[in-house]
């Protein structure tokens, strides 16, 4: 498994204030776009695709990304539908 040193996607924009350049903004959307298209190619729904399950390779502005954490992933065939809940329970207390 590859050591990844940074941190999750969520902590790298918070720690930029939710800002980021535009062109650094395209660059990572197409990297998770390309990454989602290769698994789809394959069957695989990742169903859990959050800021918090797309890890940072290491701590720089440039840093390249990895999707992780395919607990609820599944493979589905052509014609097939995923009928069960899946993806991350949000508890909100009022």
């Amino acid at each position: 498994m590859e050591y990844c040193g940074g941190t999750d996607f969520y902590v790298y924009l918070s720690k930029r204030d939710f800002k980021l350049e535009e062109k650094r903004a395209a660059e990572i959307i197409l990297k998770i776009s390309n990454a989602i298209f290769y698994l789809h190619s394959f069957g695989i729904a990742h169903r859990d695709l959050k800021p918090e399950n797309i890890l940072m390779v290491d701590n720089t502005e440039t840093a390249d990304l990895r999707i992780l954490d395919f607990g609820l992933s599944k493979f589905i065939g052509p014609g097939q539908t995923c009928q069960e809940p899946f993806g991350t329970i949000v508890n909100i207390f009022l």
